[in-house]
């Protein structure tokens, strides 16, 4: 028989959908254009429009190991210029959870993995959901009785069982002993005929060579090896074959079957899915020799496993995707960082877009499985933010809702800030009166702290001090020293709680019309400057006039007043510049609390308040 060692060194010769029809706008086949690719990717564009699948079954949720499946075929169709396909396996009707497929359409699309063929979308090879497949099913697996590559087996579960338990005992395989392969035709069709419950299953050839293939991952790989199982069988007069099933009793095809047969019939030409189906891959192979069908090409990649390289469990990030969006992550950050699982690229950055990821494509997977660290994620997610920010600010009105901030960020934590929370109140945020203004006011915190982003309880436990001012309690905790750091020894370097207050007072004398941005910040360099005239001051000529010591002395300044403003306004929180903070806070808001700090300040260091004007 022939060896099947070339299946994965070319393309599928099948006529395709042409690409103005569907994909075109991915096409990246290398030509005279600027861009330069990595040599994986021009090897993969060189071998013209692949035609990919994702075939997942609606037994459960999407999770990050079939988002990455999903994604590797997805991006191996756009970046050729091909088709990528969505097919729904849902022959096992008793497992099937309800809601599940349409669950898989709602994450997929959210993900920004469109299919150009499937469910909903149609196309030339429908239907696209294995159900609706079942005569088609039937059709080849008599095709494969009339040949003699496929037979009956009318053996009792019972007698399976009982094989089973003995073959357990000899340490061998639960593999089939082809009891019924060698009933005539004549005798298993009038069984059939009279109603006796039976299987159909494949006839796999005796020659072990015919099975090999040439994996794009990991190269030439052979079925395993079976002398020791084939010596123990003979020693017990048994002799074992693996022959898998390809219809059940019921008369719904089994998942290799239905598999093959719809990958022939799509037009499949690239094949990529998880190392746990390598040991399937020669029962398929064999069932596309049975029919004379030229295989697609197939690349295995590795599964996913924690810390302890252990399988993902719920407790270390198996979890589904939409649980994943319900965190607020983005949709491109989670491809983002799936698609660096398992596959290694020359691009100078690991922050890619779905463009990016396109431009890139390749098929140079990395062999073996892949532990997760889930710190990349949060890492890619304030990167994505970053980016995000940066394109709205430059395009405000061409921005994608999957590229938005103002969708992906700021709206989810208006709703959660309005949302009743416990004890949470958000008092300042709540005075805010119209709803409108109230977002424009979280969108500048957003694009300010942009950086900084992971998901929309994070930025709200980050920023509580800001939509709840600092309590008395929480300020007395975290009274900041107000000493000028880079001063030498010999010269004074504290300052007294009325300076820094007195200082503080000036910029209540600024009117609402000037409460901006600039203004406050011309505002807060006249403090600084005012404090260093102060020092100057109260040196009595310690300090002399030397540019370095006034440099030194500017640095301090700005260091103690900034510090001393993020103290007074959000309780010394890591967020926005103080400046911005005291914009959208109000003149109102921030003079309360430079009030209230004015006091706790005054306490701390033993001064009676008493008699002392207020900042309002």
């Amino acid at each position: 028989m022939k060896l099947l060692l070339s299946v994965a060194s070319r393309a599928r010769s099948y006529p395709l959908i042409c690409h103005s029809c569907r994909g075109i706008k991915h096409a990246t086949v290398p030509s005279h254009e600027a861009r330069t690719y990595s040599q994986a990717s021009q090897q993969l564009r060189y071998g013209g429009p692949a035609r990919t699948r994702f075939a997942p079954s609606p037994t459960g949720y999407l999770h990050l190991g079939s988002l990455r499946t999903a994604l590797f075929n997805y991006l191996v169709a756009k970046a050729t210029g091909g088709q990528f396909l969505l097919r729904i396996e849902d022959t096992d009707q008793k497992r099937t959870i309800p809601d599940a497929e349409e669950r898989l359409y709602e994450d997929l699309r959210w993900a920004g993995l469109d299919w150009d063929e499937g469910p909903g979308v149609g196309g030339p090879y429908g239907p696209y959901k294995q159900s609706e497949r079942t005569a088609l099913y039937r059709d080849h697996a008599e095709k494969l009785l009339h040949t003699g590559n496929a037979y009956r087996c009318f053996c009792t579960p019972e007698r399976l069982h009982t094989l089973a338990e003995y073959q357990s005992k000899l340490g061998l395989p639960a593999d089939y002993d082809r009891t019924c392969a060698h009933i005539p035709k004549e005798e298993s069709d009038d069984r059939v005929a009279k109603g006796e419950a039976h299987v159909v299953r494949l006839k796999v050839p005796d020659e072990k060579n015919s099975l090999v293939f040439r994996d794009l991952v990991y190269g030439l790989i052979r079925p395993k090896n079976t002398a020791k199982r084939d010596q123990k069988a003979q020693s017990s007069a048994l002799t074992l074959f693996d022959d898998p099933v390809l219809l059940k009793s019921d008369g719904f095809p089994t998942y290799h079957l239905a598999n093959v047969v719809d990958d022939h019939l799509m037009r499949i030409t690239h094949v990529i899915r998880g190392s746990e189906w390598i040991s399937s891959t020669p029962k398929h192979l064999a069932m596309y020799q049975a029919f004379g069908w030229e295989p697609p090409a197939f690349a295995h990649v590795g599964l996913l496993l924690d810390k302890d390289r252990q399988k993902l469990s719920k407790r270390t990030g198996s979890i589904d995707i939409s649980e994943w969006r319900n965190q607020g992550i983005f949709p491109e950050t989670l491809t983002n960082f799936v698609a660096l699982l398992g596959w290694s690229h020359n691009a100078r950055s690991d922050i890619m877009s779905m463009e990016d990821l396109i431009s890139n494509a390749s098929m140079k997977y990395t062999r073996g499985d892949t532990v997760i660290g889930f710190e990349k994620l949060w890492f890619l997610q304030k990167r994505h933010a970053t980016r995000y920010a940066s394109a709205q600010a430059e395009s405000p009105y061409d921005q994608k809702p999957s590229h938005s901030l103002l969708e992906l960020a700021v709206k989810p934590i208006v709703a959660l800030l309005e949302s009743p929370s416990g004890d949470a109140e958000y008092s300042f945020y709540r005075s805010i009166p119209p709803a409108e203004y109230r977002e424009s006011i979280v969108q500048r915190l957003v694009f300010a702290d942009a950086q900084n982003y992971t998901n929309p309880a994070n930025f709200i436990q980050r920023n509580e001090y800001f939509f709840t001012p600092p309590s008395v309690e929480v300020l007395s905790a975290t009274v900041p020293p107000l000493k000028l750091h880079h001063l030498p020894l010999q010269y004074l370097n504290s300052v007294s709680s009325s300076t820094i207050t007195e200082l503080c007072q000036t910029l209540m004398e600024i009117s609402d019309n000037l409460w901006v941005g600039d203004f406050l910040r011309t505002k807060v360099a006249e403090m600084i400057s005012m404090g260093m005239h102060r020092t100057m001051e109260d040196s009595e000529g310690k300090i002399t006039s030397d540019e370095e010591i006034e440099r030194g002395l500017e640095k301090s300044w700005v260091k103690l007043i900034h510090q001393y403003l993020r103290w007074a306004l959000v309780g010394g929180r890591p967020g926005p510049d103080s400046v911005l903070t005291m914009e959208l806070l109000g003149m109102e808001e921030t003079g309360k609390r430079l009030t209230t700090a004015a006091k706790v300040l005054k306490g701390a260091r033993g001064v009676s308040f008493d008699g002392e004007k207020a900042i309002v």
